[in-house]
């Protein structure tokens, strides 16, 4: 019995001091990997600092990220803003708490407009406006083409550069009278989906309002939505305004 608890020990002593030099081995190493740069994270980039409260928008959040006096900003207004290349390449800046990065939008300069990556596992990229722009007047603004994203699954994308059909669409965001939905199962987000509308005021970028399309028939643009929760389920709202029978027609016509 004594040499069979002196072995255990043994066993324990030697597996913890393992476990010991591997962890100060693994520190070690990531402490060189990023000196030399091989964890993708450029040092030489400026630091950028990220901040989020609630917004003066209901159900929605102001996110700033900041470096010395510059300040983007993320809010109600840059929230139907979309990259045309969701890709971007041309790192700015970088987060000093992970290896996200702030980039340059191809054909925007960063004085107005950069793309942060706010994913968690995967890079998923969200639109940032200089806080010294003032935000995208989409209400006057000239749009040259507009797309339809559709549903996943489904092969209903359509691109159209007609003006009375774009014309109508922003006319109805502009004009229309948003009302509140019921609230909806997060299941019913796959109702929703992307229009596209692309300026020569905005490059690099579109100006997308959402379209939800009500199982039961009528169709809806979305002025804006807010997800919240509620047991047992995640809910969402939405603020919509019914499309009008031109772009109704245009939808659902093959």
């Amino acid at each position: 019995m004594i040499l069979i608890a002196l072995a255990m020990a043994v066993c324990v002593t030697t597996a913890a001091i393992v476990l010991i030099v591997f962890i100060v081995w693994t520190v070690g190493l990531g402490n060189i990997l990023w000196s030399v740069g091989l964890t993708g994270v450029d040092r030489t980039l400026p630091v950028y600092t990220l901040q989020q409260v609630p917004s003066t928008h209901p159900g929605y959040r102001r996110t700033t990220v900041t470096s010395g006096t510059t300040v983007y900003v993320n809010d109600y207004d840059e929230q139907a803003l979309q990259l045309q290349n969701q890709g971007p390449t041309n790192a700015i800046g970088r987060f000093s708490y992970s290896a996200a990065k702030i980039y340059a939008i191809d054909g925007q300069k960063p004085t107005a407009y950069v793309a942060v990556d706010v994913g968690s596992e995967m890079p998923a990229y969200g639109v940032f406006r200089n806080s010294q722009q003032p935000p995208f007047d989409w209400r006057h603004a000239t749009f040259r083409a507009m797309e339809f994203t559709g549903q996943i699954g489904r092969t209903e994308h359509k691109r159209t550069t007609d003006p009375s059909l774009i014309d109508d669409v922003v006319h109805t965001l502009r004009e229309g009278t948003p009302m509140t939905s019921p609230a909806l199962t997060m299941g019913s987000i796959s109702n929703l989906c992307g229009v596209l509308l692309f300026s020569d005021q905005l490059p690099g970028l579109t100006f997308c309002p959402y379209v939800y399309r009500d199982p039961s028939g009528p169709i809806y643009l979305v002025e804006s939505f807010v997800m919240y929760s509620a047991n047992p389920k995640q809910r969402i709202q939405l603020r919509w305004i019914p499309v009008s029978p031109l772009f109704a027609k245009w939808l659902e016509t093959p």
